[in-house]
């Protein structure tokens, strides 16, 4: 049996080209070659970076590249901006490949999964973690058809009459250390590396967060509470990052990478002892109200460049209302702490948080301007997103919004889709083109955005 998995190719309405390798997408291909939790072991698996694809091959007719597949099954990963084109990706595939399964997954399906069932290209929906689910799927599809989806959890898909059925629950995976290494050699590592200014080392510690801030989409995806890969299991996943692909840089994707001390503290004397830090230079995500000069100094020792750090607004009464218990004098004070101990910080910041005003925004902007001095720090805005409708209705019976536009290409964080009494959408989209690079003067602390033709001079002579 053949499978191709393929992450789908963002909206244009992205802002920036940069690709990087999917991590679940990856280790859900690792899972079926090895056969860890169904009888898949053997499978031939292909994985496809549509946008990495697009990237490559500027000019040519979309979707190109699947004449090189023959795929019995076509899984495709989605996020919110990303759906669109996945769901025209499946339709193709099927039209290409009409006796082949096609699934549809990622966190983009977290909510209404019934929905994209019922699209002419998609045989089955995957909800939550797909590891377990889709080898299940495969193997009953395999050997008894679609008769055998009934007894999976976590799926969607069509009965016989046509209506959507949807599965119990799944259960998360409690023991991460099961799954085996993602697969990236089923990727172009070397072209990753090559234009992704770091992102090409982004690795997964954990999984979920144990705070449930109104606007995340994470408990939604991954449920609240934090899951662990061991400390053993990560330094060797990181080992084998620099030592078959290369990789100098490292960027963590967890959530809330502070969250466990313990295990922080762990890992950081790990990397210290195996030498790794010599290596690599790494950053990852943390909340303010985590700061310590221990960890922190700790931290830098390892080789922890920079922090990810939510700051999102400044208006105290909207942060109550957000659930997010952060107050501005503890976050002078991370600031100070890492500063002292030699860490960036990449400031978070979410611009049209219904009920803040243009002021208000502008004022957070520009005080982090004033404050973020290191080499490394940064700020990063995004503009608020209702990604799912669970996080629309939670946010909404706090802080009512419009929504202005119900294109999902467009939600993608680079561009204000709902508005408030506080804020229009005209002074939202003013706020934005203030934000752009020849505007930079304003804001010199926003992060840059690599747009495609930076991409095109990064991959060289590499295509």
């Amino acid at each position: 049996m053949d499978v191709l998995l393929v992450a789908a190719k963002r909206s244009p309405y992205t802002g920036e080209s940069i690709s990087a390798p999917f991590q679940g997408l990856l280790s859900l291909a690792a899972v079926l070659r090895s056969g860890t939790f169904s009888e898949t072991g053997g499978l031939h698996v292909s994985v496809v970076d549509e946008q990495l694809e697009f990237l490559a091959s500027p000019g040519e007719p979309e979707r190109r590249w699947l004449a090189r597949y023959q795929p019995d099954v076509v899984g495709v990963q989605v996020c919110t901006s990303s759906l669109k084109n996945g769901l025209g990706l499946l339709r193709e595939a099927r039209a290409r490949f009409p006796r082949a399964l096609t699934i549809l997954g990622g966190p983009g399906v977290a909510s209404n999964a019934e929905l994209p069932v019922l699209d002419e290209g998609v045989d089955v929906v995957v909800r939550g973690e797909g590891e377990v689910t889709f080898p299940q799927l495969l193997f009953a599809f395999g050997t008894e058809g679609i008769r055998g989806f009934a007894q999976i959890p976590g799926i969607v898909y069509l009965s016989d009459d046509g209506v959507p059925v949807a599965t119990r629950k799944r259960e998360p995976i409690m023991d991460l250390d099961t799954l085996p290494f993602p697969a990236r050699d089923l990727v172009d590592m070397a072209t990753y590396r090559r234009i992704s200014r770091g992102r090409a080392g982004n690795l997964i510690t954990s999984r979920g967060c144990s705070y449930a801030c109104a606007y995340c989409y994470s408990k939604y995806q991954w449920g609240v509470g934090q899951r662990r890969f061991s400390v053993d299991r990560t330094i060797n996943e990181i080992r084998i990052m620099v030592e078959e692909y290369g990789i100098d840089r490292i960027r963590i994707e967890d959530d809330d990478f502070v969250e466990d001390r313990v295990w922080v503290t762990d890992f950081c004397n790990h990397l210290i002892a195996s030498k790794l830090n010599l290596r690599i230079e790494w950053e990852a995500k943390a909340r303010p109200d985590h700061m310590e000069a221990g960890i922190l100094h700790l931290m830098r020792r390892s080789g922890c460049f920079r922090l990810l750090m939510g700051v999102e607004t400044l208006d105290p009464t909207l942060l109550v209302r957000l659930s997010r218990p952060l107050q501005i004098p503890m976050l002078e004070r991370a600031i100070d702490l890492l500063h002292q101990n030699d860490v960036g910080m990449q400031a978070t910041v979410i611009l049209g948080i219904p009920g803040e005003t243009d002021q208000a925004m502008r004022h957070t902007l520009s005080w982090l301007e004033k404050r973020l001095k290191h080499q490394h720090d940064i700020t990063s805005p995004c503009f608020f997103v209702p990604f799912y409708d669970e996080i629309g209705a939670a946010m909404y019976r706090k802080l009512p919004f419009q929504t202005d536009i119900h294109d999902t290409d467009f939600y993608t964080g680079h561009f204000p889709v709902v508005s408030s009494s506080a804020c229009s959408r005209e002074e939202l989209c003013a706020l934005y083109e203030d934000m752009q690079a020849d505007r930079r003067g304003m804001y010199e602390r926003i992060a840059h955005l690599a747009q495609e033709d930076e991409v095109h001079r990064r991959m060289g002579s590499v295509w």
